[in-house]
């Protein structure tokens, strides 16, 4: 039996601790806070629950095969919520664009904005699915850490166009400004710039129509729970407060996990769950790495920053949807300041999450729930 550490208790470093020991492999998760979820932290405060990382499920298929890898079903531990509207856009001169599920809705919004771009969302929606077919279904189980696998696979990629961005991939289909930064901004959600961000990423649109958008009943926490329940049935050791300095390698493969507290570790192998740059810039040191390292290490930039408020309110607002986004009145200008300038604006764009929409489990009987999300830039700006 191989023993694997997995360095982060984030969704990835869980799921690869499940499929991992599904496979017959001793499994340790290191995690340097007091409880998993990575980014995806809960906390209560005055009666309000309050998720502070991720709120959408857009692949729910994912979490069904970590449940099913040991012989379980997800639901019975479990509830995803498909939502009836994903997004409400608010634009700037004060008209609404809800995109959900419902075909035949959203073409009838497009009409009543802009006729022409009826059939050219149709257009659009078969070019992702194609993206999907090949930057999903066949490329996403590969990972391109080799030259040589991405040479194998360029073909695949040129086929897809991915040098364009999303936003110029949806303006060829896209007249409307608002209906362009509405089937554009997929990027953004996850931290890339749609004018910057390849077009591959457009295939997230084609997934939201294939599988939805979900929300899970109790949260986001609740799904980490689950899932730890679920990592512990199965012999998968956690230890929590466990603070990683360096890893030590020999020919190019970590062998040694280091730890703030001066203990050593070795394994057979070990996966990091952790941020790529603080891998390469501060656990591996100045241990020999491999090419993709120090591309990462020597290329790769820190995406914006967010500044989140969390609150409620004592009344409900049944006319807010679960989640909501006001648009700003510049869109491309303003992600050159927040990407490239690293300027904060007095003009924004916010991303508003108000769950009890769904969930009424997360405020008092009577109340809601929110947090407002405003991208800004990052620490690059110096501005507090």
């Amino acid at each position: 039996m191989k023993t694997v550490a997995v360095i982060g208790g984030g969704f990835g470093g869980i799921a690869a601790a499940i499929r991992l020991r599904a496979r017959g492999n001793k499994v340790t998760i290191y995690e340097r806070l007091d409880k998993l979820g990575g980014r995806a932290q809960v906390f209560q405060r005055n009666g309000y629950l309050h998720d502070a990382g991720p709120t959408v499920i857009t692949a729910p298929n994912l979490f069904y095969e970590l449940f099913e890898l040991f012989g379980e079903n997800l639901e019975d531990h479990l509830e995803f919520k498909p939502l009836d509207n994903w997004y409400r856009f608010h634009f700037n001169d004060q008209t609404q664009f809800d995109y959900g599920p419902d075909r035949e809705k959203m073409l009838s919004q497009i009409e009543s904005l802009s006729p022409e771009d009826v059939s050219g969302y149709l257009a659009m929606l078969k070019a992702s699915e194609e993206i999907f077919k090949l930057g999903y279904e066949k490329l996403a189980g590969h990972p391109f850490n080799r030259i040589a696998t991405m040479l194998r696979y360029a073909p695949d990629i040129l086929k897809m166009r991915g040098y364009r961005s999303v936003y110029s991939f949806v303006s060829e289909y896209i007249k409307h400004p608002n209906l362009r930064q509405a089937f554009s901004i997929q990027p953004l959600l996850v931290g890339g710039n749609p004018f910057t961000t390849s077009s591959i990423y457009s295939l997230i649109h084609a997934l939201e129509q294939k599988w939805g958008i979900f929300f899970c009943m109790g949260g986001t926490g609740k799904l980490v729970i689950e899932l730890e329940k679920l990592m512990l049935r199965n012999g998968i050791e956690i230890n929590y407060a466990s603070d990683v300095s360096h890893f030590s390698t020999s020919k190019k493969l970590i062998t040694k996990v280091n730890f703030t507290n001066n203990e050593s570790k070795a394994f057979d192998y070990v996966v990091s769950n952790a941020d790529p740059i603080q891998v390469s810039t501060e656990l591996l040191k100045n241990e020999k790495i491999s090419l993709h390292n120090r591309l990462i290490k020597k290329y790769a930039k820190h995406s914006m920053g967010l500044f989140v408020l969390f609150f409620g309110s004592t009344k409900c607002y049944e006319n807010v949807a679960h989640h909501t986004i006001w648009m700003g009145p510049r869109y491309k200008e303003l992600l050159e300041d927040i990407f490239e300038n690293h300027h904060l604006a007095d003009d924004f764009s916010i991303y508003l999450h108000r769950p009890t929409c769904t969930d009424k489990s997360f405020a008092p009987t009577g109340h809601d729930s929110y947090y407002a999300l405003v991208p800004v830039p990052n620490l690059k700006g110096n501005q507090n």
